[in-house]
């Protein structure tokens, strides 16, 4: 092998070289960038997937909460009778059912008030042509285990929809074992279709 030969194949080495990195640069490069923006595509899509999944745990959750008020909460009493909105009957036995739930757990009734036509109601103001609203202010003597047995009681075992506001309760000045309670509990009623369609 002469000189000449020697010095040329070192050359083509180095050409050969320059050449498969020139290749590789030019053919790879591409496929690896390319590469890179597929890969940045699908972390951004996994980020949105898994935010979007959260989205939807979240709102599963909150639907399924919101299940559970609803099925917790008590019906409205559907009267039977067609009359007018001025007549406790149209709330069946549920005035009676609260007088003897307070004479069970030991309060004394002093009076009770009520009003048919309860102007901070938001079912009465809403609805007034669907539902009979009644307010009932009762006047209670008794000591606080007694209300608070009573309370709990028209809590879980009252069977329609109620609501208690309004409680006050002061303690008698001779005897501070009992109380002066002032209470309010709304009743309400579905009207009857026809009751409805007059209206």
């Amino acid at each position: 092998m002469n000189k000449k030969n020697k010095q040329i194949v070192p050359i083509c080495f180095a050409l050969a070289i320059l050449l498969f990195f020139l290749i590789t640069f030019i053919v790879i490069k591409p496929k690896y960038e390319e590469f890179n923006e597929i890969k940045l595509r699908a972390d951004k899509n996994n980020l949105e997937r898994e935010t979007l999944e959260e989205k939807i745990k979240k709102i599963d959750a909150e639907k399924e909460a919101e299940n559970i008020k609803l099925k917790s909460l008590k019906p409205i009493y559907e009267s039977n009778l067609e009359s007018s909105t001025e007549n406790l009957g149209v709330f069946g036995n549920m005035f009676e059912e609260i007088i003897k739930k307070a004479q069970k757990n030991g309060l004394l009734i002093r009076s009770i008030e009520y009003d048919m036509r309860p102007a901070t109601d938001p079912i009465y103001i809403e609805s007034p042509e669907s539902y009979n609203v009644c307010e009932l202010k009762f006047f209670f003597v008794g000591s606080y285990a007694q209300l608070q047995t009573f309370l709990y009681d028209m809590n879980n075992n009252f069977k329609y929809l109620t609501y208690i506001s309004n409680l006050n309760v002061t303690a008698f000045t001779s005897n501070t074992d009992y109380l002066l309670i002032n209470i309010s509990i709304t009743l309400y009623s579905k009207k009857r279709e026809s009751q409805i369609n007059k209206n």
